[in-house]
Parts: structure tokens; C-alpha cells; sequence
């Protein structure tokens, strides 16, 4: 279940990567519109089971080793941050 909700998070950091660099051709690329780049960042018709498995997932590791939701949450996003700066994904 942490392995799921860390790659989970890894795309999650990796399309708010992308739509950051988006936003600045919003005009060239996406004709102004922000939802453009949005559903280009992240496909959404696909997004949503994900979330919501990923959500689920999130809520068994609540009943798991007894150790806080945020810390799980935390060292798998510093996780997935440094696989993404390091170019291993």
C-alpha cells in the first residue's frame, strides 16, 4: 500500500511540475486557457480511479504501523521528489 501511494504522489509531483512550466505558455500553447494546460499536465480520464484508489490506500495506512499519516505521506513526496531530480523515474 505504501509502495502505491508513493507512485501515486510521484505522479501527482511530477504533473504540478509540468503544469508550473505550463503556465507560462498559456498563450502559445494552450490559447489562454488554463484548464487546457490542467487536463494536459494531468490526464483526467484516467486520474480519477487513481485518486480515488490512491485515497483508499491512504486510509489503510491510517490502521497500519501505528506511526502518523503525514510521516508516511511525507517521506514517500521527499522520496518521489528525489527520484524525479535525480532522473531515475
Amino acid at each position: 500500500t505504501s509502495h502505491f501511494v508513493a507512485l501515486q504522489i510521484g505522479v501527482l509531483l511530477k504533473g504540478t511540475c509540468y503544469l508550473a512550466e505550463e503556465i507560462f505558455h498559456l498563450q502559445s500553447r494552450h490559447h489562454g486557457s488554463f484548464w487546457r494546460a490542467l487536463s494536459a499536465c494531468f490526464p483526467l480520464h484516467w486520474y480519477r480511479p487513481m485518486l480515488l484508489i490512491c485515497g483508499s490506500a491512504c486510509a489503510a495506512l491510517l490502521n497500519g504501523d501505528g506511526q502518523p499519516l503525514a510521516l508516511h505521506l511525507g517521506l514517500a513526496s521527499l522520496f518521489q521528489l528525489f527520484t524525479l531530480a535525480l532522473g531515475l523515474h
